[in-house]
């Protein structure tokens, strides 16, 4: 080995500071300047060949102590001196009074020269006294290394397969050049370390140096940080000596807004060796994309719903015009045309378009492909929105006022998502008037326009301790029936002029009701007073109108905090097709079970409720006054119209996807879940599962018809993998609830991956990398350099060691002689003695 304490940059440093602090010392002598310059000089010189001579020195020592037959490895500047922090410093502060006290010394002499020397011979007297004082020395080992590690990387996302140039190579191919050129780089490493290759894209793979860029790129994202976070936990019990990271720079996960603070700082020196990075992408790519769509997922019919679209434009020199078209159900619904600045910009547009009708449909962004785009993929983007009722349509009829009256119209009319309509009587027939019964409302009451003509139009009717009779609404009680049994909701709530009590028996209203009424009798007999806790039902444990909470236990709890409710209108029972969903603790039916207090039940395609108390209010009101109980009156009617509206969350079967849209290659997580009448979870059902889908040309296919058997929670799940782009649907049927079930759910496979929304390629995340692990970043490499900078491999034993004293040589006692003897004769000479 070769001994040396400076590098060869450093020595030539040193050779040429000589040569020209001598040169221009000798140059300002003969032009009879000022001396103080030339002596500034002249000493640089000779403090630079002094450095260049100690060196030399040094290594002419090691090597004369280093026999032939036994090399070193390894050689380390040391001392044996026996002094410790506090006996160094002193001896630093002797050396540093001597050279003052010299230069005190020297003040009354004329001559700059003269001075000049003393100084000089005194301090190289202290510093030889102080190399004495030190004791330096070089150790000298033997060593075993185990050979580290050298990652290479190669990108392979599908950014790495565009060509900036349409005769170019792609980004993918410069790669592969790179790699063929670096052969005799990768030879010289391999003398003293080991070479691993990886690709990533999603993940950091492993593969052979030879195939690393072998076939084409699909990776469809470019995560920067999950790769980095592979190479770390790969090589979390070995040494690394560093990374050449190879890619186009264009980052899809965290290192997005770039790896100069937080985590991503942190996870790069983390690492603990530098990366060296190369850029194979080029300027010139040019390219037009929808980068984004901005759109909520649910949307009210014939409500504006703004749709935001990001348009990024790549490399073009001249501004353009385009056409951005909004299509729905591949018909084109809007259209705006852009005007895109040159160069790299990004353009926000605004479409507004209010949807005409309900469901879930599909949408697509779309602007024409250019001759000289890079990429085709990328010039559309769809969506799926859902469409539901701007409003939900209430029709709240009450019989005379009260606290259960007032709380539901308050929560109704405060909630933004219903349009309410209601009529309280406020005057009864008992009342002295001189009007006919028909008109004992506020206002004359409209029974031929809410009973006939509007009735369609309302979502849910609630009949609310209200006798018809005496306001002739005999004759629209039909219609009511037909209402429900065409699709709307009813609900009766009760009271003294509710169920029974109210006539209702025997009429069409009575009958789509899910109770059995009896016949009109004592009112004694139709109403039950006092005070009671309503029991949930194992069906009320989990139906959705009741369900408070989402575990069945933990929702019969819920319902043991509630407050007490008073007073509950007598029926004969619950229809046997109905739910009975809470029930009274202690009053019975004349067949003996308890008394019903809630009932959901169908009636034809409707649905109708029947809650056979008054005082649901207590809920709300009661609950509000006691600190500890949750109000849970809003909870619950908000759960029992959207069951009677048909949400599709309360379906007895639903279908779901995982996501609503997926890039091309992913895979969609379908589940199914099947529930009985009750919402009780079927187990061993079978759902049939019919996927469908519709491709950019609008053409339909079918993809797959199986059947699913559910499990005990009622879910049966099937994975599509491999998803090519378009619209999908899904259709899941079965039995349950006593009829024949179907359910569907639509999303989309985009046809560009987000890999490809930025196509440009970029060097500052590279250059970035480079600089936070110490390494070299470079733009336009035709090779690796070899001579890159690694960590060392690390010492595994030492199995030799010497130390060559550098300070027991007479030459340096004989060096400090002198220079004090000759200090002493200058001195003579120049009189200060």
């Amino acid at each position: 080995m070769s001994f040396a304490l400076l590098s060869d940059e450093h020595r030539i440093a040193l050779a040429a500071l000589v040569l020209v602090g001598a040169a221009i010392a000798g140059l300002l002598v003969w032009r009879r300047a000022p001396p103080w310059p030339a002596i500034a000089c002249l000493a640089a010189a000779l403090l630079a060949g002094a450095a260049l001579g100690i060196d030399r020195a040094v290594a002419l020592l090691a090597e004369g102590a280093t026999p032939a037959d036994q090399p070193f490895d390894e050689h380390e500047l040391t001392r044996t001196s026996p002094w410790g922090p506090v006996g160094l410093g002193a001896g630093a502060a002797a050396t540093l009074a001597i050279v003052a006290l010299g230069v005190v010394s020297t003040r009354g002499i004329a001559s700059p020269w003269g001075r000049s020397a003393l100084i000089a011979l005194r301090t190289g007297a202290a510093l030889a006294a102080l190399v004495l004082f030190v004791e330096p020395a070089i150790e000298l080992r033997d060593v075993a290394r185990e050979p580290n590690h050298i990652a290479v990387i190669v990108d392979d996302s599908l950014s790495m397969s565009l060509r900036e140039d349409e005769d170019g190579p792609t980004r993918f191919e410069r790669a592969r050049e790179l790699l063929g050129a670096s052969e005799a780089t990768f030879s010289a490493w391999r003398e003293d370390r080991e070479i691993d290759a990886f690709r990533f894209s999603d993940d950091l793979e492993r593969a052979a140096l030879e195939t690393v860029t072998a076939g084409d790129p699909e990776g469809r994202s470019t995560r920067f940080r999950r790769a980095l976070e592979g190479l770390r936990d790969a090589y979390e019990d070995r040494d690394l000596a560093g990374a050449v990271l190879i890619s186009d720079g264009i980052p899809t996960g965290a290192y997005r807004d770039g790896a100069e603070r937080g985590r991503a700082r942190q996870l790069l020196r983390s690492l603990g060796a530098p990366i060296h990075t190369f850029w194979v992408g080029r300027p010139g790519l040019k390219d037009v994309a929808i980068a984004d769509v901005r759109v909520d997922e649910l949307a009210f019919v014939r409500t504006v719903v703004p749709i935001e679209v990001v348009v990024r434009s790549t490399g073009y020199d001249e501004p353009r015009r385009i056409p951005l078209t909004l299509s729905e159900e591949g018909e084109p619904v809007r259209r705006k045309w852009i005007d895109l600045d040159a160069g790299d910009t990004e353009k926000r547009v605004r479409f507004e378009y209010s949807p005409p009708r309900t469901g879930t449909f599909a949408y697509e962004v779309s602007t024409p492909v250019a001759d000289d785009e890079a990429i085709e993929v990328n010039n559309s983007r769809s969506f799926v929105l859902r469409v539901i009722r701007d409003q939900i349509r209430v029709l709240q009829v009450a019989g005379q006022p009260s606290w259960d009256v007032r709380g539901l119209r308050s929560m109704l009319k405060d909630n933004p998502n219903v349009d309410l309509i209601s009529f309280f009587i406020l005057r009864t027939q008992d009342d002295v008037t001189r009007v006919p019964d028909d008109e004992l409302s506020l206002i004359p009451f409209p029974t031929r326009e809410l009973f006939e003509d509007e009735l369609p139009s309302f979502d849910v009717v609630v009949l609310q301790n209200f006798n018809f009779a005496p306001y002739r609404l005999g004759r629209y009680l039909e219609n009511i029936r037909r209402y429900v049994e065409g699709g709307g909701a009813l609900v009766m709530l009760g009271g003294e002029l509710s169920f029974s009590s109210g006539d209702y028996h025997g009429t069409p209203v009575g009958e789509a009701l899910p109770v059995e009424l009896s016949p009109s009798r004592s009112e004694d007999s139709l109403l039950h007073e006092g005070g009671f806790s309503p029991a949930l039902t194992r069906a009320g444990a989990s139906h959705p109108v009741t369900a408070l909470r989402h575990d069945p236990a933990d929702n019969r709890a819920a319902w043991t905090e509630l407050p007490e409710l008073r007073g509950v209108n007598r029926v004969v029972g619950a229809r046997p097709d109905a739910a009975v969903l809470a029930v009274h603790p202690n009053v019975r039916t004349d067949d003996g079970e308890r008394m019903p207090v809630i009932v959901a039940g169908e009636h034809g395609d409707g649905r109708t409720l029947a809650i056979t108390t008054d005082s649901l209010w207590r809920w709300d009101f009661a609950a509000a006054g006691q600190s500890g109980i949750e109000p849970r009156y809003h909870e619950f009617w908000q759960n029992a119209i959207r069951w009677m509206i048909r949400d599709p969350a309360f379906e007895h079967l639903q279908v779901a996807a995982d996501r609503r849209e997926y890039e091309p290659g992913a895979s969609a997580e379908v589940e199914t879940v099947l529930r009985d009448r009750d919402y009780e979870p079927v187990d061993g059902a079978v759902v049939e599962l019919h996927v469908e889908r519709q491709g950019h040309d609008h053409a339909r296919e079918t993809l797959l018809e199986t059947e699913l058997t559910t499990g005990e929670e009622g879910t049966a799940a099937h994975a599509l993998r491999d998803l090519e782009p378009g619209l999908y649907r899904v259709e899941a049927r079965a039995q349950a609830a006593g009829d024949r079930q179907t359910a569907s759910e639509r999303f989309v496979v985009g046809r560009a991956p987000r890999e490809l929304e930025r196509p440009a390629a970029e060097s500052e995340l590279l250059a970035e990398i480079a600089r936070q692990t110490g390494g070299e970043h470079f733009a336009e490499a035709d090779s690796i350099p070899p001579d890159l900078a690694f960590e060392e491999p690390r010492v595994v034993r030492v199995d030799r060691r010497t130390e060559v004293e550098l300070w027991s040589r007479p030459v340096l006692l004989v060096l400090a002689l002198l220079l004090l003897t000759l200090e002493w004769g200058l001195r003579q000479k120049l009189g200060t003695l």
